[in-house]
């Protein structure tokens, strides 16, 4: 038994290989936002969150017509987003802004998928925001 110990050893100790496409269930995906911390989304607002295959998102129809992009990384069960580039105009004041899912990425800790059925899960899996797989 003692001589197979360091062989498994030296094999733990390998890097894991670096993560496939195929291994990311996000990529090439775009999710339509239905709710932001309980509370529900129009389709008006037209918020959208698509993965590229290349670990990068965008955001589109947030907050005051702002669109976001960056960067994500994504495990089995975790995933976590890093906001590059907000484009748009800005808020005017003169409506109450819908509930926006960019308010929620940076605290965006892992991810469940259910169907058609994505949840943005925060700290200890508390549901921050609910999206619908588009075809």
């Amino acid at each position: 038994m003692a001589r197979w110990l360091l062989p498994l050893v030296l094999l733990a100790l390998l890097p894991a290989a670096p993560a496939r496409a195929a291994d990311n269930p996000l990529a090439g995906t775009t999710w339509r936002v239905t709710r932001v911390e309980g509370s529900v989304v129009k389709r008006s607002a037209h918020q959208r969150l698509g993965f590229s295959h290349r670990r990068a998102f965008a955001l589109h129809g947030g907050t005051c017509g702002n669109d976001f992009h960056g960067r994500y990384r994504v495990t089995t069960a975790r995933l976590r987003f890093r906001v590059v580039v907000v484009t748009g105009g800005g808020c005017d004041g003169s409506a109450p802004e819908p509930p926006n899912v960019a308010a929620v990425l940076d605290r965006t800790r892992g991810y469940r998928i259910t169907g058609r059925k994505l949840e943005l899960l925060g700290r200890r899996g508390r549901t921050l925001a609910v999206l619908k797989r588009q075809a």
